[in-house]
């Protein structure tokens, strides 16, 4: 219960300290050019950017003094991910391992047409997280193919190479 007085009081000075800093940029009577300059000493002073401060003032014009408290991570969070997401990753894994050179956006569709996922429901960025921690990033799959053409297929000879005595039997 503390803890949430604190976030709540933390998030009320926050929003506060946020006024106080776009406050000088609200004057209506203020030329653009003006503002301009207004907004870039304040940045400067405060040591936050100037687009920090287009952001609070379109946040104060679209919800008020309630719209420059921070929100909290569960309200930031976009979406949550489906039930069956442990399935959806170990399907995007087994499809990598199917087709190496598959991209993420090639498995989300292919999950999608199967039926697994409903369309838009998983992200590119999100899964691409997955599949690095799993250890089929791109960069991952790479070194494995390359590892794999010098080193797995060194006393193999291709069919093209070999007598063609070798290939066909008598």
């Amino acid at each position: 219960m503390n803890t949430i007085k604190s976030t709540k009081k933390w998030q009320e000075d926050e929003a506060l300290r946020r006024f106080r800093l776009i406050s000088p940029i609200l004057d209506e009577s203020l030329d653009p050019a003006k503002r301009l300059q207004v907004r870039k000493e304040i940045a400067d002073k405060a040591g936050v950017t100037t687009r920090s401060l287009y952001r609070y003032e379109a946040a104060y014009r679209s919800g008020g003094f309630a719209g420059l408290k921070p929100m909290n991570r569960e309200q930031r969070r976009s979406f949550a991910l489906p039930e069956n997401f442990e399935e959806l990753v170990g399907e995007a894994i087994q499809l990598k391992r199917e087709v190496p050179a598959r991209s993420v956006a090639q498995i989300i569709l292919i999950l999608e047409m199967e039926g697994l996922v409903a369309p838009g429901i998983l992200k590119r960025s999100t899964l691409q997280r997955y599949l690095y921690d799993a250890g089929f990033g791109k960069k991952q799959m790479k070194k494995y193919t390359e590892a794999r053409s010098s080193s797995s297929r060194r006393f193999c000879k291709s069919a093209i190479s070999a007598p063609l005595s070798m290939i066909i039997p008598r």
